[in-house]
């Protein structure tokens, strides 16, 4: 089963997933994949916050670029937290377009259960500057393409749950 839960910052997208792959892993003590690079001191806080909220209930791999390598063998459900920040780690790290989706093929051909968090940033203004714009574009259409592919979509608003899928 392969399911995506996105919507804005803090509108409670993290806390619904990691509720959901507990669900799903009946006992198992699911994969926590954090995408995320510890860059400046508030992101270093906002990474302590999220792992002292889960506490011992996820075995954490952290990876911020090669996700399907790192849980390629794995075989239990992995909640990816976020495919957000994955983009711009890519981005960051001038990934192709053509490695960008590669990878996420990659994602979606795996056997494990995956839940994919992905913020969504198309419901403001079109960005200023061209890095902007290509992040936004890209986050779009990776949005699109999980939209798509998985089995079951939520999205998150006011920490509320509308299932779209």
């Amino acid at each position: 089963m392969k399911i995506l839960f996105t919507g804005g910052v803090k509108s409670g997208k993290s806390t619904n997933a990691e509720s959901r792959i507990i669900e799903i892993s009946k006992g198992i003590i699911p994969i926590y994949l954090a995408t995320c690079e510890m860059f400046d001191s508030e992101m270093i806080k906002r990474i302590k916050d999220h792992r002292q909220r889960r506490g011992n209930k996820f075995q954490t791999i952290e990876e911020p670029l090669y996700l399907s390598e790192a849980i390629k063998d794995l075989e239990k459900p992995v909640l990816i937290e976020c495919m957000t920040m994955w983009i711009n780690n890519v981005l960051h790290y001038k990934f192709s377009e053509k490695k960008i989706f590669k990878e996420i093929d990659n994602l979606l051909a795996l056997e494990n259960d995956l839940i994919f968090v992905l913020n969504e940033v198309g419901m403001g203004i079109i960005p200023s500057n061209p890095l902007a714009r290509k992040f936004s574009d890209l986050s779009g259409r990776i949005s699109q393409k999980l939209g798509v592919s998985c089995d079951e979509v939520n999205l998150c608003v006011a920490g509320f749950l509308v299932k779209l899928k």
